[in-house]
């Protein structure tokens, strides 16, 4: 009978090592694809480092990293709820048959769009495994936009050191950092700042959110200050993760600051740091004024959209086929996902992002940080057509997706090994 128990208090020990060990496993792999594909680490090293080593090879071992820890559960119990695959997938079919019925063509807008839906399924697969492993990336995204922030401070102070001078990408007078270009280095901090704020513990939350502000601003894309204006509103309205007092706090001291900083170097920017003063103005003051201040990147922004507008209106239906503003004869796209979805696939393509974020949300709009994610990526939507095929924002997605998978909201814990600890500690003890 003793040798029985014995037996059993064995076998129960070993469960609880093994569940603790790939516990960790999972941690580690789902900081791993935060790490790489959130701080647009592959593209970076891809256009200026090492151009052999492209993207696709980063995605292609990380999804093999989730496949076989996948492999250790029922695929779809636990959290993985099929509503935000599936609707990824009816997005791919979409895709699929807009390209045959169009005569196939050009492959390389077919292959941008299925690579981002496998990234996000396969992220969204990982962020699932269990809740603490979806913490553990919120966590690391933390860090991210911390080092972002730095890394943009960097790059202002020393221009052409991240992408050089002759490099098409190059923007003076702007931080872009390892996102090369400066509006998506803001989109990936605001969006990073949202889905982290509600791990930061309390105290730290309006130091966090002076941070990631100050990398937002330094990249001086207006869609982005906007951007984190909203979603800073909105999460002081929720009085969850961010109170009332906290986003005054913020709006007191970050105004103070700036202002001092700008009086203190003005003078210096466009001798020391290359900086034209009168670009930081007008695009400051074209937030105030839309109407009243206009640029190149404006009015090419407006073209594009008329341009892809009246593309629709030609064949509101069906479409023009897939890639049809990205395959044209002017240097982009339209700059605004619905506009460009909608003269691919016809009126039905208006609904298409809305549609994925809805079941990525499922019912919890109003109660997971989540929804204030999901109510930027619509709003970026106005700003720009990548946003189903840049690695950052479907990061992004799939967090959004996991964080309404779970039974309740995550809360804060320390950002170290307790728990697991604990729970190792109750099974030796038994």
């Amino acid at each position: 009978m003793q040798a029985s128990i014995n037996s059993v208090v064995k076998g129960q020990h070993d469960f609880a090592a093994t569940s603790i060990v790939r516990l960790k496993r999972e941690r580690i792999v789902a900081a791993v694809w935060v790490l790489t594909l959130f701080s647009n680490l592959p593209i970076y090293i891809a256009t200026f480092v090492l151009p052999i080593l492209q993207p696709l090879y980063w995605i292609i071992a990380l999804c093999s990293l989730t496949l076989a820890l996948r492999a250790q559960h029922k695929f779809f119990a636990q959290n993985f709820c099929l509503t935000f695959p599936v609707s990824l997938l009816v997005y791919a079919s979409l895709c699929l048959t807009w390209y045959i019925a169009q005569g196939g063509g050009d492959t390389i807008v077919l292959r941008q769009r299925l690579l981002g839906i496998i990234v996000a399924i396969a992220a969204y697969a990982t962020f699932t495994l269990d809740s603490a492993v979806l913490t553990a990336a919120r966590r690391t995204m933390v860090w991210v936009v911390c080092c972002s922030v730095a890394i943009n401070i960097y790059d202002i102070t020393h221009p052409f050191a991240l992408v050089p001078a002759t490099s098409e990408f190059a923007t003076l007078g702007r931080a872009a950092g390892l996102f090369i270009n400066p509006n998506q280095a803001g989109a990936a901090l605001v969006l990073g700042f949202v889905l982290t704020i509600g791990v930061v513990p309390a105290r730290f939350r309006v130091p966090y959110m002076f941070i990631a502000a100050a990398g937002v601003v330094l990249t001086l894309s207006r869609a982005a200050i906007l951007g984190f204006a909203l979603v800073s509103v909105v999460l002081a309205l929720r009085r969850e993760d961010l109170r009332p007092a906290d986003l005054l706090k913020f709006a007191l001291a970050f105004a103070a600051a700036t202002t001092a900083l700008w009086w203190a170097i003005a003078g210096e920017l466009e001798q020391r740091f290359k900086i034209d003063p009168s670009l930081v103005l007008d695009r400051v003051l074209w937030i105030m004024d839309p109407s009243g201040h206009s640029d190149f990147s404006q009015d090419q922004r407006i073209e594009l959209v008329e341009r892809g507008w009246a593309q629709f209106v030609t064949s509101p239906i069906f479409g023009n086929g897939l890639g049809s503003t990205e395959l044209w004869d002017l240097p982009t796209s339209t700059h605004n996902l619905y506009v460009m979805l909608a003269s691919d696939f016809g009126v039905i393509g208006l609904f298409i992002l809305p549609a994925i974020l809805i079941s990525a949300m499922r019912a919890q709009w109003a109660s997971s940080s989540g929804g204030v994610a999901a109510v930027f990526l619509m709003f970026w939507g106005f700003f720009s057509h990548n946003v189903l095929t840049e690695t950052y924002l479907l990061i992004g997605f799939s967090i959004i997706a996991a964080l309404s998978a779970q039974p309740k909201a995550v809360p804060y814990t320390r950002l170290d090994n307790t728990e697991l600890n604990k729970e190792q500690s109750n099974f030796e003890h038994n």
